[in-house]
Formats: C-alpha cells, structure tokens, sequence
C-alpha cells in the first residue's frame, strides 16, 4: 500500500468520523432539550434525525468538494480569498438544511431565532456555518502541514543517506586501486589477481540494489571478498577470526558498515605491523539490541594520518537509519584498536 493511499484512507476515515460526530451531538443536544416535552417534536424526531444525517453528509461533501479542492489548487492564499469560499459553503449548506427541513417536514424547536424573524435565522445560520466551515479548514491545514513536514523530513533523510552511500563507493575503490598500485611493482601476478578480486567484489555490489541497510549475513559475505584481496597482499601477516551465530546474520545494518570497519582496521592497523595480526568480528546480543565488535592490533605512530571519511560516514549513517537506538564507539586499549557497532536487534523486512 503507497503513502498517498494510506493518506486517502485515514482522509476518508476522519471525513465519516466527523459526520457521525456532528451527527451524534446535534442529536444530543435535541435530546436533552425542553422542546422534547413538545409531542409535535416528538413524533417527527426520526424525520429529524434523518434531515440531520443528510445535512451532515452535504456538509462534508462541500468540504470535500470545494474547500479541499481549493486548498490544493492554491497553496499559499490570502485570509480574504478564504473568507468568501467559507460564507459560499455557508450559503450552499444554510440552503440545503432548510431545504431538507422543508422536505420532511421536520419542526424545529421553539427558539430565540424562531421568535426574531427570517433574518435573524439566516444570519445565524450563515455565522455558525462560516465558522465550521473555518474550524474543518484550519483542522485539515495543521494535519497535513504536519504530514507534509514529516514527508519532507524522510526525503531530506533519504538524500543525506544517498549522499553517504555515494562517498563510500569511490573511497573504497580508491584504496583498493591503491592497494593494487603498491603491488604492481612488487609482484605482478599477485597485482592481477588482486584486479580480478577487486572486480569480482564490485560485480557483487552492482548486481544487488543499492539500499541504506542490508542483513549482516551478506555484508559478511561482501567482507569475505573485501579480505580475499587483502589476504593475496598480506599473505600470512593477515589472521581473520570471526564469531558471529547464525542467529544473527539476518540482522539489519547499514550497507558497507562492518566493511567500512574492517577496511579501516586492515589499511591502519595490520598492514602497518611487521608480523601483522589478527583481525576479530564479533557479535553479541545485548537486551533488544546486537554489539558488533571489531578488534585489531593497532599502533599509532606507525599510523599516517587521514581525513578518517570511512569512520565519520558510518556514524551519521547510523545515526540517520537509527537515530539514539545506533551508536559507533572507538577506543585504544594496550596496542589494540576496538570499534563497537550497537544496533537494534531487527530484521531486515522481506519487500
């Protein structure tokens, strides 16, 4: 089901409740009346109730009609133009619950507006209606101004995430190339299977939807092709222990996540150790939400320093996506460097 339907449906579902409403205080409010003693009032109630229901009907057929038309057509308009589609409504609707009173010939009770004449009763009529007419309007103009905020919000979010998606692909390629580049002067062989690697990887990228998240279990697998280059570069020096339960790989986490990790602990830590190391994917389910916990071994002065785009990315990622439900932390400890990943424990939705 799309948005504009489920917005139809709820704008079709408020329309029949506020018709009943009306409907059920009008009547309400003849119930509870003095005139109810008058047997004359009495014996056409039903009449009434029926004049009642058909005026509600017309009433919201012209909000429908004419005022929400209007408002959609013109977006941003004076008081005044407001003004004369309200007292148009109001003389339409005056019109046709006279009409329908006529029709079934249903009294109305003894009132101060009976004892003042015609005028007074059209006047009336016209004020009361002018104002319901008003009171729809500014309902239906804070209800959607909120809906069209909240649209507004998800595109603004939806963009700042396309945006992030779109900086992750060239920085990864870009130390990839460099990987390769390195390697073309030390051993050409390797140099070529590192490009049919790297090929391979992107081939895998391509031939799945560009999406904000995807399920561990297939960004494990995009890391699996991502530490295939590394390991034809690194050989021994590279260690990979990963500990992740079935359980968990149909998680939900941002696309290139744990890659944008794993890369950051490979290009600044292991490939900058003599011996090398081991690199370790953890995950851990923690209450209602899922730490993913990436250690390497780590010293800073071997370290040049970066712009560090791949870590920055993935926080605001994390942080649109999941808002305070999704934290990335980072810390040294003894020569190690740990990032935790805390996420929501959810599934990815199937559709």
């Amino acid at each position: 089901m799309t948005t504009k339907t489920k917005s139809n449906i709820a704008y079709y579902c408020c329309q029949a409740f506020g018709a009943f409403f009306l409907v059920l205080i009008s009547y309400l409010s003849l119930l509870f009346s003095p005139d109810m003693q008058d047997p004359e009032f009495i014996a056409y109630r039903d009449r009434y109730l029926i004049k009642m229901v058909l005026s509600s009907i017309f009433f919201f057929w012209l909000t429908h009609q004419l005022i929400r038309k209007y408002v959609l057509k013109n977006q941003s308009t004076g008081f005044k133009r407001y003004l004369f589609i309200f007292l148009q409504c109001a003389i339409f609707a005056s019109i046709a619950d006279k009409s329908l009173g006529w029709l079934f010939s249903a009294p109305e009770p003894d009132s101060f507006l009976n004892q003042n004449g015609l005028v007074m009763e059209v006047f009336f009529y016209l004020l009361i209606n002018t104002f319901c007419f008003a009171n729809w309007t500014v309902i239906y103009l804070t209800i959607t101004s909120i809906r069209d905020k909240s649209k507004l919000a998800e595109q603004i979010k939806e963009q700042q995430l396309a945006s992030l998606m779109n900086q992750i692909n060239p920085h990864f390629l870009f130390n990839s190339l460099n990987t390769i580049r390195g390697m073309i002067y030390e051993d050409e062989d390797k140099a070529a299977e590192l490009v049919t690697q790297l090929s391979t990887l992107f081939r895998y990228n391509l031939s799945t939807d560009t999406k904000a998240t995807t399920t561990l279990g297939q960004e494990l697998d995009v890391c699996r092709q991502y530490l295939a280059i590394e390991d034809i570069r690194l050989g021994s020096r590279l260690n990979v222990n990963i500990d992740v339960p079935t359980e968990n790989l149909e998680v939900k986490i941002p696309t290139m996540g744990l890659l944008t990790i794993v890369e950051n602990a490979i290009k600044h830590g292991i490939a900058t150790l003599i011996e090398g190391g081991t690199l370790t994917i953890q995950s851990k389910v923690i209450g209602d939400s899922i730490d993913l916990s990436i250690t390497n071994p780590y010293q800073s002065h071997l370290v040049k320093s970066g712009t560090q785009v791949g870590l920055k990315n993935l926080k605001q990622r994390i942080d649109l996506i999941f808002g305070s439900h999704g934290t990335l932390n980072q810390k040294t400890d003894n020569n190690i460097f740990h990032v935790t990943m805390k996420l929501p424990y959810e599934f990815v939705k199937n559709g």
